[in-house]
């Protein structure tokens, strides 16, 4: 099996500001997805929401460049998604998440756990808890957060070709509320000279916006 291991993000706390092109509205009221005009759309496999409670997960390959734009202080950041990489290109999978239940003292308990299925449909890994959110004082307003630890996956020369699909259980512990989210990416023997980049806004005032 290649290399499947859980990551701790540096010390320096990264936090989003609110983002992209979509919306996640806390009003309980009308909680859910929205686009930029307003108008609700559904969840999808790797974007969902709960009440207040939202989470996406994403895939990058350069973890670190990741957590250098998001330190670095600006209204944007352009952030490097990917969908495809090559036998033993690592890929990173991260949680953004936002709307989590505070506990009295302002702490909020966000946790995961991932499973890695391969392309014949065997699972591939599986991991234990580890901490998106563990102890930390709530996101404040609208801010998103993105999870502490995070899982690297390198697929060996040996090993199968094709889409392999990562799933991952997010848990505000605080309130019980569980999202179920899936993504897959594609490994193949050369990657073409191509990635999804994501212009991000921070800090808008009244809704969430997740990676298209």
């Amino acid at each position: 099996m290649g290399g499947v291991m859980s990551q701790r993000k540096g010390c320096q706390q990264m936090w989003l500001g609110i983002l992209f092109l979509l919306c996640l509205v806390s009003n309980p009221a009308h909680a859910g997805w929205i686009n930029k005009q307003g108008m609700p759309i559904s969840d999808s496999e790797d974007r969902k929401s709960n009440g207040n409670f939202g989470a996406q997960l994403i895939f990058v390959n350069d973890e670190q460049a990741l957590f250098k734009k998001w330190a670095t202080p600006s209204e944007t950041v352009a952030v490097d998604t990917v969908e495809t990489v090559q036998i033993n290109q690592p890929i990173s999978a991260f949680v953004i998440f936002s709307g989590c239940k505070a506990s009295v003292a302002g702490n909020c308990n966000v946790s995961m756990r991932f499973r890695v299925i391969q392309p014949d449909g065997k699972v591939y890994s599986e991991t234990p808890t580890m901490e998106v959110w563990r102890d930390k004082l709530a996101p404040s307003g609208q801010t998103l957060e993105l999870s502490v630890h995070y899982l690297k996956v390198v697929v060996e020369p040996h090993e199968q070709r094709g889409r392999y699909k990562i799933q991952a259980q997010v848990c505000d512990d605080n309130s019980g509320t569980v999202l179920v989210l899936d993504k897959t990416f594609t490994v193949i023997d050369s990657l073409p000279k191509k990635k999804h980049n994501n212009t991000v806004k921070r800090n808008a005032p009244k809704a969430l916006r997740p990676l298209p």
